[in-house]
């Protein structure tokens, strides 16, 4: 016998579900599961960065003289220091751009773009300046770029060319 951990939780059976559902279901699981990828990626990035501070402390013996610093590489301990921020540096942009995402429902940049363009007001402004009368000058450049792109007008033919052409 089978138990539907799903039905168990209240989910209900998958089988009702309409294709729609499942999608975003699955979209939203996609989302989770990069949100703990980078958790976790920070979590062993932040492991690493510590283990590689730790190692560099110097803690004396009882008969050694603190008052002398052990020997030490500048070059190796740069190259520690800048591998280790930029672990914990991208894994926790990652953590945080995964979760912003995760919460707001967005799956690609492009809705990102297309989100951040309505929160901002850009879409109230772009409908307002196709909303405005275009002026002499615009229409005439843009009527000489649809006769070049629908090829009524050759860009590269000579002045001469055209004026026998128009005879």
């Amino acid at each position: 016998m089978s138990f539907d951990f799903g039905k168990l939780l209240g989910r209900g059976d998958a089988s009702t579900k309409n294709d729609a559902v499942l999608k975003y279901n699955e979209r939203r699981f996609y989302q989770m599961a990069t949100f703990y990828g980078f958790t976790l990626l920070t979590y062993i990035a932040s492991k690493i960065a510590y283990r590689g501070v730790i190692s560099r402390r110097y803690n004396p013996t009882f008969y050694q003289h603190n008052h002398v610093p052990p020997k030490f590489n500048f070059y190796r301990d740069a190259m520690a220091a800048v591998t280790h921020a930029t672990l914990l540096a991208t894994s926790t942009f990652g953590m945080v751009g995964a979760g912003a995402f995760w919460y707001y429902d967005i799956s690609s940049l492009r809705e990102f773009t297309f989100r951040m363009k309505k929160f901002l007001g850009g879409d109230e402004a772009e409908k307002a300046l196709k909303a405005l009368p275009e002026d002499e000058e615009t229409k005439q450049i843009t009527s000489s770029l649809d006769d070049i792109l629908s090829g009524k007008s050759d860009i590269f033919s000579t002045d001469e060319e055209i004026a026998k052409s128009k005879k």
